[in-house]
């Protein structure tokens, strides 16, 4: 059994601070990859892959390789400029048990109001739109009545019901989506979904806006001795600071989880993952991470967070988060390095996340961090 994290008597955090170079069973799934899913990742490379060690293999699939899922990534015409897909989606075949983390920026984005309301009175989820160009915060009640307009749309074409959609928003700040251009493509989106690679890698393109490369991983692992896949993507380079960043990010499993184990280990990881980063020290609007669980691996269901199966699957749920947030430190914006901060030796894991933010946040660590690399500390 491999159990993260440590003792708190000797915690080890990883903290991923500067980065380096720039590179109802109502199926409704379309099992087809069109030539513009297979173009998608042309437009930026994907990053490195950072998973820690663990008892984990990786495997191709990004979002999709988790049983029960498929997603696609599309141009629609949302970026002020050039043709990179700006558009994505997540879906699940089933009503997959739903957790998200938010920004505690007090200036919350309309997509991530929305969440919250949704997840608050709902355990489920079918689907996750993603948009890139406009952030749709700081734009009011309208901002947040075309989130509304959006979802009642696509529910229509995915035939599920409203509530079970979920909406994260990237780009530029005060800027309403060009909802127009949104709902004409939602077709186009939901026939272009794909349980393949080519799926996931589309969609993972699709949600970046300054990033230089897409962030997309997938393990397997053994729960309980059954094998159960999770995979995720990211997107994110600049106002990078816990708590959590300007990102966002999708997660998807195949493991049989109750939701309140669920969205534990779903706000466990992201406290060691996304949360224990640093790029320049800011914050965001729209900071989102969504996390479906399908439940389609023939697992055992998973309803203490004290099993052992409980703590496999937190391994692994930590393990995607980590390399997904080490990818996002290392494309930071203007970095040249990538500064791993390890603290033993401190009385809770709070203490060492503490000790370990203060040295990576530090101005003159950052400052001195490509001469240190090159001196070889």
């Amino acid at each position: 059994m491999y159990l993260s994290p440590p003792p708190p008597q000797h915690a080890s955090v990883k903290l991923h601070g500067l980065t380096g170079p720039k590179v109802f069973w109502r199926k409704f799934r379309v099992h087809c990859s069109s030539p513009k899913i297979k173009e998608a990742s042309s437009y930026i490379p994907p990053a490195p892959i950072f998973l820690p060690d663990g008892p984990w293999k990786q495997i191709p699939g990004g979002v999709t390789a988790a049983e029960g899922f498929g997603a696609a990534g599309i141009f629609g015409g949302l970026r002020a400029k050039g043709e990179k897909p700006d558009l994505a989606l997540v879906v699940c075949d089933v009503d997959a048990i739903s957790a998200g983390s938010f920004t505690t920026n007090i200036v919350a984005a309309a997509p991530v109001v929305y969440c919250r309301n949704v997840l608050e009175s709902s355990r489920t989820a079918r689907a996750v739109l993603i948009n890139a160009g406009q952030a749709n915060a700081a734009t009011g009640d309208a901002g947040y009545q075309d989130v509304i307009d959006c979802v009642k749309y696509l529910a229509e074409r995915l035939q599920v019901r409203p509530e079970e959609i979920l909406v994260e928003s990237t780009g530029v700040i005060g800027q309403r989506i060009k909802k127009d251009a949104l709902l004409n493509s939602l077709p186009e989106l939901v026939n272009s979904l794909s349980p393949t690679t080519e799926g996931a890698d589309s969609a993972a393109v699709a949600i970046t806006t300054t990033d230089l490369v897409s962030k997309s991983v997938a393990v397997e692992v053994k729960v309980g001795g059954t094998n159960v896949r999770v995979g995720g993507m990211a997107k994110g380079s600049g106002m990078i600071h816990p708590n959590m960043a300007t990102m966002l990010g999708v997660v998807t499993t195949d493991a049989l989880v109750t939701s309140d184990v669920w969205r534990t280990m779903v706000r466990i990881a992201v406290d060691r993952s996304f949360n224990q980063i640093t790029v320049d020290g800011d914050t965001s609007t729209n900071d989102t991470v969504i996390a479906l669980a399908s439940g389609l691996s023939g697992s055992n269901r998973i309803s203490s967070l004290h099993s052992d199966e409980a703590m496999q699957l937190q391994a692994c749920l930590d393990g995607v988060m980590q390399g997904l947030a080490k990818s996002i430190a290392w494309d930071g914006e203007g970095a040249t390095c990538l500064i791993e901060v390890n603290v033993t030796g401190a009385n809770s894991e709070a203490e060492a996340a503490k000790i370990a933010r203060a040295v990576a946040s530090s101005s003159l660590v950052k400052g001195c961090g490509q001469q240190l690399s090159q001196e070889g500390w």
